[in-house]
């Protein structure tokens, strides 16, 4: 008999050791939530369709990506069927992480327009406008102002104003769609509104 409890221990030990691997090769401290829309993705074809995302605000998607030294890759569906996270679970994860890579204060990488009070950020790293889903680096700018509107046009950039000057609205309109139509990886010319929690979408700023 006790050979073959042992027996029994040691198969349900093994069991137990193979479905470890799948779980264990997820890059969990290299993950991060970025931004990019379904209609880029779509661009991208079979490809696009099979990166892991879920809605976020207007046509902007969360995508989850792993941050290597060599790159930033989205990751693909099949490289998580295996788990036993979830996916929610795992864009948490990515959330912590970027918030762990992003404490620099947004004024600190941002510059304002010659001609509009419309504010130009740019980081040194490949979160630029993935910081917009961080609440934390946005609050304080907004309660003094009283209002705030941003764009993420594109990875590398975000675009924001307190104003709701005319003039200003149109050049953060502008500038949005220019670094949209200008740089690489673009995300969406949308301009976004802060609600006090997070952001909402103002207008879809569609290219003319």
């Amino acid at each position: 008999m006790r050979a073959r409890h042992v027996l029994i221990v040691g198969l349900l030990l093994a069991a137990c050791s193979r479905k470890q691997p799948a779980q264990s090769e997820l890059p969990l401290q290299a993950l991060r939530v970025v931004l990019a829309s379904e209609a880029e993705l779509a661009k991208l074809g079979d490809a696009g369709e099979r990166i892991v995302r879920r809605p976020w605000v207007g046509p902007i998607v969360q995508v989850l990506a792993e941050d290597t030294a060599d790159a930033l890759t989205p990751m693909q569906q099949s490289r998580i069927a295996g788990s036993d996270i979830t996916s929610e679970a795992l864009f948490d994860r990515g959330l912590t992480n970027l918030r762990a890579a992003c404490k620099q204060s947004i004024q600190e990488r941002t510059v304002e327009m010659a001609k509009a009070h419309v504010q130009i950020t740019r980081s040194a790293d490949n979160f630029t406008a993935a910081r917009l889903q961080l609440p934390e680096l946005w609050k304080k700018i907004a309660a003094d102002a009283g209002q705030l509107y941003a764009a993420a046009p594109a990875r590398d950039i975000l675009v924001w104003t307190t104003s709701v000057a005319r003039a200003d609205q149109l050049a953060l309109r502008g500038q949005a769609r220019t670094a949209f139509q200008a740089r690489s990886e673009p995300i969406s010319p949308a301009i976004l509104r802060w609600t006090g929690d997070g952001w909402a979408l103002e207008d879809t700023n569609p290219i003319p």
